[in-house]
């Protein structure tokens, strides 16, 4: 009694997963098309061979050590046929387009970026990455009233609005990760200070399109303060789109980054940091 009535309440839910009517497998079919896995089972439970090409991985050989195991892989494996769904397409998820994105990644030599900082203010940043380090070797921001030069022996920083220059010594890296590696060093980042990290597929609005969106939260710390952001990824191209900064404390990078460009030209002379007459130098 309990057999048929776990029966009829399987098809009523098979019957509300995939509509009105009810559904029809050929089990016989699905037999035809579906031999290695049924090899694979008959091994498993009988204690049969198998042939080599139907050996399952290391991991379903552990799924399957109980019976219990056995029965509802093979139920879920029957229930993603009826359903249309594929187990086996990593590409239909976000972790899969991650780690295509590493890999592009690793490719970038430079960076423009157009941005917004928090004051409503519009600036680009440009950037030329050692392919061997990933990180950045030069950097050039001008955004709003400040304008920073980074070479690998000095950093200078133009106040326009209080006519100062500072001048640092010494190459000061312009985020916590390398660009070029940013999916590489993010997460081990992100676990170190106790944050969270989630990808997901998403429609964007004003893109007009799907993207891979990347969420990103890092409690307050002792040394800075709360910080949130969100990393848009083209599942095409598998680099970022653009970037927003949601939570922040002051001095903290710019508020958006509304577009990427990658491997660009960089000008002549752009990391050629000329001191303005007339103003106040400071050494730090």
């Amino acid at each position: 009694m309990n057999a048929n009535k776990n029966n009829k309440n399987l098809d009523e839910q098979i019957f509300g997963a995939i509509g009105r009517d009810k559904p029809k497998f050929d089990f016989n079919k699905w037999k035809q098309t579906h031999k290695k896995e049924i090899d694979i089972f008959k091994s498993q439970t009988t204690g049969g061979k198998v042939s080599p090409s139907a050996e399952p991985s290391n991991i379903w050989r552990m799924i399957m050590n109980s019976r219990i195991s056995k029965l509802a892989a093979v139920a879920v494996l029957i229930l993603a046929v009826v359903l249309g769904v594929s187990l086996l397409d990593r590409s239909a998820t976000p972790a899969y387009a991650i780690e295509q994105t590493i890999q592009a990644m690793r490719s970038v030599s430079s960076v423009r970026a157009y941005c917004t900082d928090w004051d409503g203010s519009k600036g680009e940043v440009w950037v030329r990455i050692n392919p061997e380090t990933g990180q950045e070797e030069y950097y050039y921001s001008d955004i709003g009233n400040l304008l920073i030069v980074a070479t690998p022996q000095k950093t200078f920083y133009y106040h326009k609005d209080k006519n100062l220059v500072r001048i640092r010594n010494e190459h000061v890296l312009a985020a916590e990760v390398r660009f070029s590696k940013l999916f590489e060093d993010l997460p081990d980042l992100i676990e170190k200070l106790n944050g969270k990290l989630d990808f997901k597929s998403v429609f964007d609005q004003d893109l007009n399109t799907q993207v891979i969106r990347v969420h990103g939260y890092i409690p307050a710390q002792k040394d800075f303060g709360e910080k949130e952001f969100i990393v848009n990824v083209d599942p095409k191209t598998k680099l970022p789109i653009n970037t927003e900064t949601l939570k922040s404390a002051h001095g903290q990078g710019v508020k958006i980054v509304d577009r990427f460009e990658y491997n660009v030209e960089i000008p002549q002379g752009l990391f050629d940091f000329e001191i303005p007459e007339g103003v106040k130098v400071v050494y730090e």
